[in-house]
């Protein structure tokens, strides 16, 4: 149907779709509707976007954990409208089967590969077959090169991870969540690669609507994979874990450089981001991804991309991983949100100032509305929900599980300044958050939560 000729906007019947373009999802605070991109656009095109969001909808913007950008406070015209303006500036906005990849992909010389032939390959035989339509609505599939950009923690039901071997490049290939604790199913060489992931796809979507990767079985992938599947192969060479850093400046090569940004809690006045957007084509930037962790990666000589941090700074953007705002998931909670039982953002503002020393960059600290964890759908060192009961507390779990403690609703802050003060009491020279917690253990932050020491 043409978005000009759509009369009405539906709100979702089907659990767990994603608020598209076409199919906005009601909030708190209205429509919200959703676009992700295939490629680069220009500083100009986000302007424009964010124009778009001042006319249509109450003017905030969101960029998402996987890097979409979402309009917020939409009526049912407004998003006819929305839809309408966007489609009509020509930007390169992914449709069907989410297949991601590094938004640097293809321009970052860190990288162990460049995934993007096998991507298009994937989308074109999903296209052909109709995939997208017959999969459970939330179906995400990953291709990682590596480099600078790390989607290790997005979750994705099927994931090939570029590793170098003594011949070569193979493909790992990782099944159903966060790469950490997903099934490591085997290795794929680059020229079967984009068949195998089809094949794994339309075994799933002759499943019906609510297969998913984590329900394959590695028996049964080595099935699909007819062959083309390699155990282990002698050479590869998985790198360990490195320390990430999502925002900063960053080398893509001898001449091109990354700044790499966020708006505070994924959130921004649409204003704001058009004004920084302006800096950017000033200093000659050309191209903006966002991508994963809330960020803009914005792409320039050396020169422009520093004094683009700089002023991104000055404006309240999170432009180093030092910034203890980079340590809070957090969800748009109440107002914003209908099924939030809690202001998530004022209570990260209160995380942000008097949980400094704690948000050291080695944790994160999840706040929830309620215990769906949209902001961070996997576990998370320090877990708090709001809930029908209270508020409530999980170490190093989802806002999903059930709670080690709940606390009332009105001591929230008074929780995050408790979890400040055992930081200050317990706390070793030359010892991060993470190490901290875990050697304290569930028992005893639990308990300074609920002030059993007095």
């Amino acid at each position: 149907m043409n978005a000009t000729s759509r009369v009405d906007i539906k709100p979702f019947t089907r659990r767990g779709t994603c608020p598209a373009l076409s199919a906005p999802m009601q909030t708190g605070d209205g429509l919200l509707s959703r676009i992700a991109f295939t490629d680069a656009i220009s500083p100009n095109d986000l302007a424009a976007l964010c124009a778009l969001a001042v006319q249509n909808g109450n003017g905030l913007i969101d960029i998402t954990a996987r890097g979409g950008l979402q309009f917020r406070g939409l009526t049912a015209e407004s998003a006819v409208a929305l839809e309408h303006d966007v489609l009509a500036l020509g930007l390169p906005l992914r449709q069907g089967l989410a297949v991601e990849t590094s938004p640097l992909a293809g321009m970052d010389d860190t990288a162990i590969a460049d995934p993007r032939d096998i991507v298009r390959r994937i989308e074109e035989r999903s296209d052909a077959l109709h995939l997208s339509e017959r999969l459970a609505a939330k179906m995400s599939v990953i291709i990682d090169g590596g480099g600078h950009v790390s989607m290790a923690d997005l979750l994705a039901d099927i994931r090939l991870k570029a590793v170098r071997a003594h011949d070569g490049v193979l493909w790992q290939l990782v099944l159903g969540g966060a790469e950490a604790k997903a099934l490591q199913a085997g290795f794929l060489r680059t020229e079967h690669a984009a068949d195998a992931v089809i094949d794994l796809l339309t075994y799933l979507a002759d499943r019906g609507l609510d297969a998913r990767g984590r329900d394959l079985d590695i028996e049964t992938v080595r099935a699909v994979c007819a062959g083309r599947l390699l155990g282990s192969v002698s050479g590869q060479n998985i790198a360990a874990d490195k320390e990430v850093h999502h925002y900063g400046l960053m080398r893509l090569s001898q001449n091109l450089f990354a700044a790499a940004l966020a708006p505070a809690y994924g959130q921004i006045p649409a204003e704001a981001l058009s004004s920084l957007c302006t800096v950017a084509s000033t200093l000659g930037i050309n191209i903006v991804r966002p991508g994963p962790a809330h960020a803009l990666y914005c792409l320039g000589n050396e020169e422009a991309c520093q004094r683009l941090l700089v002023q991104a700074h000055e404006a309240g953007f999170v432009t180093n991983a030092h910034d203890p705002r980079s340590g809070i998931a957090v969800c748009a909670g109440e107002p914003a949100c209908a099924s939030a039982f809690i202001a998530t953002r004022e209570l990260a503002e209160h995380a942000a100032t008097d949980c400094a020393a704690l948000l050291d960059g080695s944790i994160t600290l999840h706040l929830s509305g309620c215990g769906k964890g949209c902001a961070h759908p996997t576990a998370a060192p320090l877990a708090i929900s709001g809930s029908s009961e209270g508020l409530a507390f999980r170490y190093s779990g989802r806002v999903s599980d059930a709670p080690d403690v709940i606390l009332p609703v009105t001591e929230q802050k008074a929780a995050l300044s408790r979890l400040a003060r055992l930081y200050e009491k317990e706390h070793k020279p030359g010892e991060n958050a993470r190490a901290l917690l875990a050697r304290l253990g569930r028992q005893k932050i639990v308990a300074a939560l609920r002030q059993d020491d007095r």
